[in-house]
């Protein structure tokens, strides 16, 4: 029979106070013997118990709940364990957002910039963002699209996004098709891309984020209007769009740009393109003077009238994209590759293809 021990000596054993022994009895988590007039007495067993109770207590756990899982089966207790990690992980994730913060202070301290207000308050809000960061947390679908995204929300934009911020907001109120806006699509293209590939350096909002942007907590509003955002976004979008404007005339692109303002002509357009692109490849492994090949030229006929909606105009420019594929910018593209649902080598092989019909003597494209 194991030996029973008193309460103040059960206390010394356990490295606990007499006061704590007796909270955890009203508690319900520690129950003792006890004798006929009423004493306390612990057994060597209640005390891998009280261990237990320590050491869910110093993870945070709360006293009502530890009773709650110490009386369950093992796989509460994981499920406790598990949920508990994750909070101290954020906790831990906290503290380290804040001492980045303090180290920011300091250096700029040491740089002889005064301890003003604004830094101190800088400290703070970088602490404080911690409720705000969670909240964006609910436009990832899983833990591992959020985890890579997470450090854009603690740390806000990399360098080379702020840099590219910068340089846009420099030229705002210029042509969207000038060289240099396209310069700084090409830029906003590549950065896109890394991001969507997972490099943690380079993470950008997502659209379903930033459709919602209105509903926002105010730390990452305050971003979007730092960087100007809303008329970076804008711009770099009339930017993309304008990739092919240097193709036409003036009156040919402002019909064009008109034909856009059409959903069901953008719709129809695309799928017209989308179907050739997908004939074309179908055939890549046929003789180009197959009846069935020849019916390409006919297919990319009709497409550039769908396009054009027949304006002769527009035909010539839509002509003069394609006959400049070598030396298309990035943007560009990104563009003609993504209305054709098809991407990389594949496109470079089908259009190849196209250009090969067109070129034969037996192609019959109606000329504008």
């Amino acid at each position: 029979m194991s030996r029973l021990y008193q309460i103040h000596e059960f206390a010394e054993l356990a490295g606990v106070t007499v006061k704590a022994l007796r909270h955890y009895d009203r508690l319900g988590l520690l129950k003792p013997r006890r004798t006929a007039r009423g004493y306390r007495m612990y057994a060597e067993r209640d005390l891998e118990r009280l261990e237990q109770i320590i050491a869910l207590k110093f993870l945070g756990v709360p006293l009502k709940q530890i009773k709650v899982v110490l009386d369950r089966p093992a796989r509460a207790l994981s499920e406790t364990l598990r949920l508990q990690r994750r909070a101290l992980e954020e906790k831990q994730e906290l503290l380290c957002r804040a001492v980045r913060a303090i180290r920011m202070a300091e250096k700029a301290i040491e740089r002889g910039k005064p301890a003003d207000v604004a830094i101190l308050k800088r400290v703070i809000e970088v602490i404080d963002m911690d409720n705000d960061i969670e909240v964006m947390k609910k436009y990832y679908a899983t833990e591992e699209a959020w985890e890579k995204h997470r450090r854009l929300y603690e740390e806000g934009p990399s360098r080379e996004w702020q840099e590219l911020y910068r340089d846009i907001n420099a030229v705002l109120g210029e042509d969207p098709a000038a060289p240099k806006a396209q310069t700084l699509a090409d830029r906003w293209l590549k950065l896109a891309v890394k991001a969507y590939n997972g490099d943690p350096e380079l993470q950008t909002d997502n659209g379903t984020a930033w459709m919602d942007r209105e509903h926002w907590p105010a730390s990452m509003k305050r971003r979007i209007a730092e960087f100007n955002l809303e008329n970076v976004n804008e711009f770099m979008r009339q930017a993309v769009l304008s990739s092919r404007k240097k193709y036409f005339s003036k009156e040919a692109w402002g019909k064009l740009v008109e034909m856009r303002m059409n959903p069901a002509r953008i719709s129809a357009t695309w799928q017209n393109r989308v179907d050739l692109f997908r004939e074309v490849e179908s055939l890549l492994c046929k003789d180009p003077t197959n009846e069935a090949v020849k019916a390409i030229a006919v297919r990319w006929g009709a497409y550039l009238d769908t396009a054009s909606a027949g304006d002769p105009g527009v035909k010539a420019g839509l002509m003069n994209v394609w006959a400049d594929r070598k030396n298309w910018t990035a943007t560009l593209r990104w563009l003609e590759e993504t209305g054709s649902m098809v991407t990389g080598d594949r496109f470079d092989t089908a259009a190849d293809f196209v250009d090969r019909v067109l070129a034969s003597p037996n192609a019959q494209v109606q000329q504008p």
